[in-house]
Protein backbone atom coordinates (compact mmCIF):
# COMPACT_ATOMS: atom_id res chain seq x y z
CA UNK A 1 0.00 0.00 0.00
CA UNK A 2 1.16 3.53 -1.17
CA UNK A 3 1.40 6.05 1.98
CA UNK A 4 0.71 8.71 0.03
CA UNK A 5 -0.96 9.54 -3.27
CA UNK A 6 -3.31 12.30 -4.77
CA UNK A 7 -7.25 11.47 -5.60
CA UNK A 8 -6.65 12.64 -9.08
CA UNK A 9 -3.16 10.69 -9.69
CA UNK A 10 -4.66 7.87 -8.51
CA UNK A 11 -7.63 8.14 -10.06
CA UNK A 12 -5.38 8.28 -13.39
CA UNK A 13 -3.67 5.00 -12.86
CA UNK A 14 -6.82 3.05 -11.50
CA UNK A 15 -7.79 4.10 -15.04
CA UNK A 16 -5.22 2.89 -16.90
CA UNK A 17 -5.32 -0.50 -15.16
CA UNK A 18 -8.48 -0.86 -16.08
CA UNK A 19 -7.87 -0.36 -19.66
CA UNK A 20 -5.67 -3.32 -19.47
CA UNK A 21 -8.48 -4.68 -17.99
CA UNK A 22 -9.71 -4.95 -21.46
CA UNK A 23 -13.29 -3.73 -20.60
CA UNK A 24 -15.83 -2.47 -23.04
CA UNK A 25 -15.59 1.35 -23.47
CA UNK A 26 -19.20 1.07 -21.86
CA UNK A 27 -17.85 -0.06 -18.29
CA UNK A 28 -14.72 2.75 -18.61
CA UNK A 29 -16.97 5.26 -19.40
CA UNK A 30 -19.23 4.76 -16.48
CA UNK A 31 -16.33 4.31 -13.74
CA UNK A 32 -14.48 7.22 -15.66
CA UNK A 33 -17.73 9.54 -14.15
CA UNK A 34 -17.09 8.12 -11.17
CA UNK A 35 -13.53 8.35 -10.71
CA UNK A 36 -13.74 12.41 -12.17
CA UNK A 37 -16.24 13.11 -9.67
CA UNK A 38 -14.23 11.95 -7.07
CA UNK A 39 -11.41 14.13 -8.14
CA UNK A 40 -13.08 17.09 -8.26
CA UNK A 41 -14.71 15.94 -4.73
CA UNK A 42 -11.09 15.73 -3.18
CA UNK A 43 -9.17 18.28 -4.78
CA UNK A 44 -5.64 18.10 -3.74
CA UNK A 45 -6.17 15.58 -1.07
CA UNK A 46 -4.56 12.49 -0.36
CA UNK A 47 -6.59 9.47 -1.18
CA UNK A 48 -7.60 7.64 2.14
CA UNK A 49 -10.48 5.22 2.11
CA UNK A 50 -12.22 7.10 4.34
CA UNK A 51 -12.32 9.64 2.19
CA UNK A 52 -13.88 7.39 -0.09
CA UNK A 53 -16.55 6.89 1.75
CA UNK A 54 -17.24 10.35 2.16
CA UNK A 55 -17.39 10.91 -1.12
CA UNK A 56 -20.22 8.01 -1.75
CA UNK A 57 -22.26 10.04 1.61
CA UNK A 58 -22.10 12.91 -0.47
CA UNK A 59 -23.25 11.82 -4.03
CA UNK A 60 -26.25 9.44 -2.96
CA UNK A 61 -27.10 11.88 -0.08
CA UNK A 62 -27.94 9.13 2.54
CA UNK A 63 -25.93 11.29 5.45
CA UNK A 64 -24.24 8.81 7.69
CA UNK A 65 -25.21 4.98 8.64
CA UNK A 66 -25.51 1.77 6.75
CA UNK A 67 -26.04 1.30 3.55
CA UNK A 68 -28.23 -2.14 2.85
CA UNK A 69 -29.09 -3.84 -0.14
CA UNK A 70 -31.73 -3.48 -2.46
CA UNK A 71 -31.88 0.46 -0.96
CA UNK A 72 -30.32 2.31 -4.39
CA UNK A 73 -31.13 2.59 -8.42
CA UNK A 74 -28.44 0.61 -10.45
CA UNK A 75 -27.14 3.71 -11.54
CA UNK A 76 -25.98 4.11 -6.95
CA UNK A 77 -24.31 0.45 -7.41
CA UNK A 78 -21.69 1.57 -9.84
CA UNK A 79 -20.30 4.49 -7.67
CA UNK A 80 -20.15 1.44 -4.90
CA UNK A 81 -18.37 -0.94 -7.11
CA UNK A 82 -15.82 1.86 -8.26
CA UNK A 83 -15.36 2.47 -4.95
CA UNK A 84 -14.65 -0.52 -3.73
CA UNK A 85 -12.40 -1.60 -6.96
CA UNK A 86 -10.36 1.39 -6.31
CA UNK A 87 -9.61 1.37 -2.59
CA UNK A 88 -8.19 -2.43 -3.06
CA UNK A 89 -6.57 -1.19 -6.21
CA UNK A 90 -4.99 1.49 -3.63
CA UNK A 91 -4.46 -1.61 -0.66
CA UNK A 92 -3.01 -4.59 -2.82
CA UNK A 93 -2.16 -3.11 -6.47
CA UNK A 94 -4.84 -5.52 -8.45
CA UNK A 95 -7.94 -4.67 -10.53
CA UNK A 96 -10.91 -7.19 -8.91
CA UNK A 97 -13.38 -7.06 -11.22
CA UNK A 98 -17.09 -7.07 -8.96
CA UNK A 99 -20.37 -7.76 -9.81
CA UNK A 100 -21.75 -7.67 -5.60
CA UNK A 101 -22.46 -4.52 -3.89
CA UNK A 102 -24.46 -6.37 -0.76
CA UNK A 103 -24.06 -5.21 2.60
CA UNK A 104 -21.40 -2.51 1.52
CA UNK A 105 -20.96 -0.59 4.78
CA UNK A 106 -20.76 3.41 4.85
CA UNK A 107 -18.98 3.25 8.38
CA UNK A 108 -20.44 5.16 11.32
CA UNK A 109 -17.52 7.42 12.36
CA UNK A 110 -15.72 6.33 15.34
CA UNK A 111 -15.76 2.28 13.98
CA UNK A 112 -14.88 4.02 10.65
CA UNK A 113 -11.45 5.03 12.39
CA UNK A 114 -10.37 2.17 13.99
CA UNK A 115 -11.32 -0.23 11.65
CA UNK A 116 -9.32 1.40 8.82
CA UNK A 117 -6.01 1.37 10.86
CA UNK A 118 -7.04 -2.37 12.06
CA UNK A 119 -6.95 -3.28 8.15
CA UNK A 120 -3.92 -1.51 7.56
CA UNK A 121 -1.89 -3.09 10.46
CA UNK A 122 -3.00 -6.33 9.10
CA UNK A 123 -1.63 -5.54 6.02
CA UNK A 124 1.50 -4.19 7.91
CA UNK A 125 1.70 -7.19 9.21
CA UNK A 126 2.29 -9.27 6.26
CA UNK A 127 -1.11 -11.29 7.00
CA UNK A 128 -2.28 -12.77 3.57
CA UNK A 129 -5.30 -11.01 1.17
CA UNK A 130 -7.53 -13.62 1.51
CA UNK A 131 -7.01 -13.27 5.61
CA UNK A 132 -8.05 -9.46 5.16
CA UNK A 133 -10.80 -10.39 3.02
CA UNK A 134 -12.72 -13.18 5.49
CA UNK A 135 -11.65 -10.46 8.48
CA UNK A 136 -13.52 -7.55 6.11
CA UNK A 137 -16.60 -10.03 6.03
CA UNK A 138 -16.65 -10.57 9.53
CA UNK A 139 -16.16 -7.09 11.20
CA UNK A 140 -18.86 -6.27 8.46
CA UNK A 141 -21.14 -8.70 9.88
CA UNK A 142 -20.46 -7.68 13.60
CA UNK A 143 -20.45 -3.75 13.04
CA UNK A 144 -24.09 -4.81 11.03
CA UNK A 145 -25.43 -6.34 14.19
CA UNK A 146 -24.58 -3.76 16.42
CA UNK A 147 -25.80 -1.23 14.62
CA UNK A 148 -29.12 -2.84 14.63
CA UNK A 149 -28.81 -2.86 18.15
CA UNK A 150 -28.21 0.99 18.64
CA UNK A 151 -24.29 0.64 19.20
CA UNK A 152 -22.77 2.93 16.69
CA UNK A 153 -19.32 3.36 18.27
CA UNK A 154 -16.33 0.57 19.45
CA UNK A 155 -16.72 1.82 23.16
CA UNK A 156 -20.15 1.23 23.99
CA UNK A 157 -19.43 -2.79 23.03
CA UNK A 158 -20.77 -5.13 25.89
CA UNK A 159 -19.88 -8.52 26.75
CA UNK A 160 -23.42 -9.42 26.41
CA UNK A 161 -23.41 -8.03 23.07
CA UNK A 162 -20.25 -9.78 21.81
CA UNK A 163 -22.18 -12.89 23.06
CA UNK A 164 -25.75 -12.44 21.01
CA UNK A 165 -23.23 -11.80 18.06
CA UNK A 166 -21.42 -15.17 18.11
CA UNK A 167 -24.80 -17.14 18.56
CA UNK A 168 -25.05 -16.23 14.84
CA UNK A 169 -22.55 -19.19 13.88
CA UNK A 170 -24.59 -21.43 15.47
CA UNK A 171 -24.78 -23.19 11.82
CA UNK A 172 -21.12 -23.01 11.64
CA UNK A 173 -18.90 -26.33 11.79
CA UNK A 174 -16.70 -25.88 15.01
CA UNK A 175 -13.47 -25.36 12.91
CA UNK A 176 -15.41 -22.73 11.15
CA UNK A 177 -16.48 -21.21 14.14
CA UNK A 178 -13.17 -20.82 15.63
CA UNK A 179 -11.71 -18.78 12.34
CA UNK A 180 -14.22 -16.46 12.43
CA UNK A 181 -13.29 -16.00 16.34
CA UNK A 182 -10.03 -16.07 15.59
CA UNK A 183 -10.47 -12.90 13.59
CA UNK A 184 -12.89 -11.37 16.10
CA UNK A 185 -9.62 -11.95 18.71
CA UNK A 186 -7.60 -10.09 16.37
CA UNK A 187 -10.25 -7.08 15.83
CA UNK A 188 -10.80 -6.87 19.63
CA UNK A 189 -7.15 -7.06 20.89
CA UNK A 190 -6.61 -4.25 18.21
CA UNK A 191 -9.06 -2.01 19.40
CA UNK A 192 -8.45 -2.80 23.26
CA UNK A 193 -4.49 -2.54 23.07
CA UNK A 194 -5.24 1.05 21.58
CA UNK A 195 -7.87 2.44 23.67
CA UNK A 196 -10.81 2.32 21.13
CA UNK A 197 -13.11 0.13 23.71
CA UNK A 198 -12.46 -0.10 27.80
CA UNK A 199 -12.89 -4.07 28.07
CA UNK A 200 -10.88 -6.85 27.23
CA UNK A 201 -13.42 -8.50 24.53
CA UNK A 202 -10.75 -10.67 23.45
CA UNK A 203 -10.15 -12.60 26.07
CA UNK A 204 -14.25 -13.29 27.07
CA UNK A 205 -14.31 -15.11 23.56
CA UNK A 206 -15.55 -18.71 24.00
CA UNK A 207 -12.80 -21.11 22.74
CA UNK A 208 -14.17 -23.60 19.83
CA UNK A 209 -14.52 -27.47 20.40
CA UNK A 210 -12.45 -29.15 17.37
CA UNK A 211 -12.03 -32.38 18.65
CA UNK A 212 -10.11 -33.19 15.14
CA UNK A 213 -11.12 -33.73 11.59
CA UNK A 214 -14.04 -35.91 11.13
CA UNK A 215 -12.14 -37.71 8.23
CA UNK A 216 -9.00 -38.07 6.32
CA UNK A 217 -7.78 -35.46 4.16
CA UNK A 218 -7.29 -36.43 0.34
CA UNK A 219 -4.20 -37.85 0.24
CA UNK A 220 -2.85 -38.98 -3.47
CA UNK A 221 -1.28 -42.74 -3.98
CA UNK A 222 1.69 -42.78 -5.90
CA UNK A 223 0.01 -44.42 -8.94
CA UNK A 224 -2.49 -41.59 -8.70
CA UNK A 225 -0.11 -38.88 -8.73
CA UNK A 226 1.03 -40.38 -11.88
CA UNK A 227 -2.05 -40.36 -13.42
CA UNK A 228 -2.45 -36.68 -12.94
CA UNK A 229 1.34 -36.37 -13.93
CA UNK A 230 0.03 -38.26 -17.56
CA UNK A 231 -3.06 -36.73 -17.86
CA UNK A 232 -1.67 -33.03 -17.81
CA UNK A 233 -1.48 -31.58 -21.79
CA UNK A 234 2.00 -31.28 -22.51
CA UNK A 235 1.62 -29.91 -26.37
CA UNK A 236 -0.30 -26.95 -25.56
CA UNK A 237 0.83 -23.23 -24.22
CA UNK A 238 -1.74 -24.01 -21.65
CA UNK A 239 -1.17 -27.77 -20.74
CA UNK A 240 2.76 -27.01 -20.42
CA UNK A 241 1.88 -24.21 -17.92
CA UNK A 242 -0.87 -26.76 -15.67
CA UNK A 243 2.14 -29.47 -16.42
CA UNK A 244 5.06 -27.39 -14.30
CA UNK A 245 2.98 -26.46 -11.58
CA UNK A 246 2.13 -29.71 -11.21
CA UNK A 247 5.24 -30.81 -11.20
CA UNK A 248 6.05 -28.12 -8.24
CA UNK A 249 3.49 -28.77 -6.36
CA UNK A 250 4.43 -32.56 -6.06
CA UNK A 251 7.77 -32.49 -6.04
CA UNK A 252 8.65 -29.91 -3.93
CA UNK A 253 4.92 -29.65 -2.43
CA UNK A 254 4.73 -25.26 -3.01
CA UNK A 255 1.31 -23.84 -1.53
CA UNK A 256 -0.81 -22.57 -4.25
CA UNK A 257 0.53 -19.03 -3.06
CA UNK A 258 3.82 -20.20 -3.66
CA UNK A 259 3.08 -21.00 -7.25
CA UNK A 260 1.36 -17.70 -8.16
CA UNK A 261 4.30 -15.52 -6.91
CA UNK A 262 7.35 -17.87 -7.93
CA UNK A 263 9.46 -15.33 -9.74
CA UNK A 264 11.57 -16.17 -12.54
CA UNK A 265 14.59 -14.51 -10.55
CA UNK A 266 13.79 -17.16 -7.73
CA UNK A 267 15.46 -20.17 -9.66
CA UNK A 268 18.65 -20.79 -9.87
CA UNK A 269 19.78 -22.95 -13.09
CA UNK A 270 23.51 -23.16 -12.06
CA UNK A 271 22.92 -24.55 -8.69
CA UNK A 272 19.61 -25.96 -9.67
CA UNK A 273 17.34 -24.75 -6.51
CA UNK A 274 14.56 -22.79 -6.07
CA UNK A 275 14.79 -20.09 -3.25
CA UNK A 276 11.06 -18.08 -2.15
CA UNK A 277 9.87 -16.03 0.78
CA UNK A 278 6.50 -17.73 1.41
CA UNK A 279 3.38 -15.94 1.36
CA UNK A 280 1.83 -17.51 4.15
CA UNK A 281 4.65 -17.16 6.47
CA UNK A 282 6.72 -15.08 5.36
CA UNK A 283 9.69 -17.42 6.03
CA UNK A 284 12.39 -17.60 3.50
CA UNK A 285 12.37 -21.31 1.96
CA UNK A 286 15.52 -22.89 -0.03
CA UNK A 287 14.57 -26.18 -1.91
CA UNK A 288 16.56 -28.15 -4.74
CA UNK A 289 14.93 -28.18 -8.27
CA UNK A 290 14.28 -31.51 -9.35
CA UNK A 291 15.07 -32.64 -12.62
CA UNK A 292 11.42 -33.45 -13.72
CA UNK A 293 10.34 -30.20 -12.63
CA UNK A 294 13.16 -28.15 -14.13
CA UNK A 295 12.72 -29.78 -17.53
CA UNK A 296 8.78 -29.00 -17.35
CA UNK A 297 9.72 -25.14 -16.38
CA UNK A 298 12.18 -25.32 -19.68
CA UNK A 299 9.55 -26.59 -21.82
CA UNK A 300 7.34 -23.90 -20.69
CA UNK A 301 9.83 -21.15 -21.04
CA UNK A 302 10.84 -22.24 -24.42
CA UNK A 303 7.26 -22.64 -25.77
CA UNK A 304 4.55 -22.08 -23.76
CA UNK A 305 5.17 -19.33 -21.66
CA UNK A 306 3.93 -15.54 -24.07
CA UNK A 307 6.08 -12.83 -24.33
CA UNK A 308 5.62 -10.42 -21.41
CA UNK A 309 7.44 -8.29 -19.02
CA UNK A 310 5.56 -9.97 -16.04
CA UNK A 311 8.82 -10.92 -13.46
CA UNK A 312 6.41 -14.48 -12.30
CA UNK A 313 7.20 -17.39 -13.79
CA UNK A 314 3.51 -18.54 -14.11
CA UNK A 315 1.18 -16.03 -16.03
CA UNK A 316 -2.57 -15.56 -18.02
CA UNK A 317 -2.32 -16.28 -21.26
CA UNK A 318 -4.83 -13.77 -22.63
CA UNK A 319 -4.12 -10.29 -22.88
CA UNK A 320 -2.39 -8.48 -21.04
CA UNK A 321 -0.14 -11.75 -20.10
CA UNK A 322 0.23 -10.52 -16.17
CA UNK A 323 0.25 -12.21 -13.45
CA UNK A 324 -2.57 -14.12 -11.69
CA UNK A 325 -4.44 -12.09 -8.97
CA UNK A 326 -3.45 -12.61 -5.62
CA UNK A 327 -6.62 -14.06 -5.23
CA UNK A 328 -6.76 -16.39 -7.43
CA UNK A 329 -6.80 -20.32 -6.13
CA UNK A 330 -5.86 -20.98 -9.95
CA UNK A 331 -8.32 -24.35 -9.31
CA UNK A 332 -10.05 -24.35 -12.88
CA UNK A 333 -5.78 -25.20 -14.14
CA UNK A 334 -5.86 -28.08 -12.38
CA UNK A 335 -9.68 -29.56 -12.61
CA UNK A 336 -9.34 -29.80 -16.34
CA UNK A 337 -6.29 -32.19 -15.46
CA UNK A 338 -8.39 -34.17 -13.02
CA UNK A 339 -10.71 -34.78 -15.51
CA UNK A 340 -8.27 -35.95 -18.25
CA UNK A 341 -6.89 -37.94 -15.43
CA UNK A 342 -10.09 -39.65 -14.57
CA UNK A 343 -10.06 -38.54 -10.98
CA UNK A 344 -13.30 -36.65 -10.60
CA UNK A 345 -13.88 -35.68 -6.94
CA UNK A 346 -16.65 -37.53 -4.72
CA UNK A 347 -18.62 -34.88 -2.50
CA UNK A 348 -17.37 -32.88 -0.45
CA UNK A 349 -13.57 -34.14 -1.07
CA UNK A 350 -11.00 -31.77 -1.28
CA UNK A 351 -8.85 -31.68 -4.36
CA UNK A 352 -6.98 -28.81 -4.75
CA UNK A 353 -3.51 -27.86 -5.10
CA UNK A 354 -3.27 -28.61 -1.45
CA UNK A 355 -3.51 -32.20 -1.45
CA UNK A 356 -0.05 -32.60 -3.83
CA UNK A 357 1.64 -30.87 -0.84
CA UNK A 358 -0.35 -33.10 1.76
CA UNK A 359 0.33 -36.20 -0.46
CA UNK A 360 4.13 -35.16 -0.35
CA UNK A 361 4.56 -35.18 3.63
CA UNK A 362 2.82 -38.80 3.66
CA UNK A 363 4.99 -40.24 1.32
CA UNK A 364 8.34 -38.80 2.95
CA UNK A 365 7.09 -40.21 6.23
CA UNK A 366 6.33 -43.56 4.91
CA UNK A 367 9.61 -43.29 3.82
CA UNK A 368 10.55 -43.04 7.54
CA UNK A 369 12.02 -39.56 6.68
CA UNK A 370 12.28 -38.09 10.55
CA UNK A 371 9.53 -34.80 11.05
CA UNK A 372 12.04 -32.39 11.49
CA UNK A 373 13.03 -32.34 8.26
CA UNK A 374 9.55 -32.94 6.47
CA UNK A 375 8.94 -29.55 8.17
CA UNK A 376 11.90 -28.05 7.02
CA UNK A 377 11.35 -29.45 3.44
CA UNK A 378 7.85 -27.97 3.66
CA UNK A 379 8.73 -24.74 4.83
CA UNK A 380 6.62 -25.02 8.23
CA UNK A 381 7.09 -21.64 10.49
CA UNK A 382 6.45 -24.76 13.64
CA UNK A 383 8.36 -27.47 13.18
CA UNK A 384 6.17 -29.45 15.01
CA UNK A 385 3.24 -29.07 13.16
CA UNK A 386 4.01 -32.12 10.75
CA UNK A 387 4.18 -34.40 13.82
CA UNK A 388 0.64 -32.68 14.98
CA UNK A 389 -0.77 -32.92 11.48
CA UNK A 390 0.56 -35.31 8.77
CA UNK A 391 0.85 -37.83 11.14
CA UNK A 392 -2.75 -38.45 10.51
CA UNK A 393 -2.43 -38.61 7.35
CA UNK A 394 0.17 -42.00 7.57
CA UNK A 395 -2.54 -44.23 7.17
CA UNK A 396 -0.18 -47.47 6.42
CA UNK A 397 1.73 -46.91 9.06
CA UNK A 398 -1.34 -46.82 11.34
CA UNK A 399 -2.73 -50.27 10.01
CA UNK A 400 1.00 -51.56 11.14
CA UNK A 401 0.22 -50.33 14.53
CA UNK A 402 -2.86 -52.15 14.69
CA UNK A 403 -1.18 -55.13 13.03
CA UNK A 404 1.60 -55.30 15.66
CA UNK A 405 -0.15 -54.84 19.06
CA UNK A 406 -0.60 -57.29 21.71
CA UNK A 407 -3.48 -60.00 21.42
CA UNK A 408 -4.95 -60.54 25.13
CA UNK A 409 -6.10 -63.74 25.57
CA UNK A 410 -9.86 -62.69 26.39
CA UNK A 411 -9.49 -61.17 23.08
CA UNK A 412 -8.86 -64.50 21.73
CA UNK A 413 -11.55 -66.16 23.58
CA UNK A 414 -14.11 -63.72 22.17
CA UNK A 415 -13.50 -64.07 18.76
Amino acid sequence: MRKDIYVAALCSEFEQALRHQLLSEHSLKRYRKVLTEFSVYASDKSYSQSLGVEFLVYSLNEGEGLILPGEHSRNAEYYFRCMRVLAEYFYFGIVHKRSDTSGEIIWPEPFRNCTGKFYESLMKDGLSYGYVTKSRKVIKDLILFLESSGIDEPIAIRAEHNDAFIKSYHTLSPRGIESKLCMLRRYYRYLYLHGYIQIPLAERLPQASIQGRMKFPTVWQPEQIEMIKDAADQVSPSGKRSYAMIMLAVDLGFRIGDLRNLKLRDIDWNKKQVSIVQQKTGKALLLPLTDDAGWAIIDYLKNGRPITDSPNLFVRHKPPYDAFPINSTMNHILSKVMNRAGLPPEKKDNTGWHTFRRSLATNLLQNNVEMSMISEILGHADPDIAGRYYVGLDVENLRKCTLGMEVKDYVRKNT
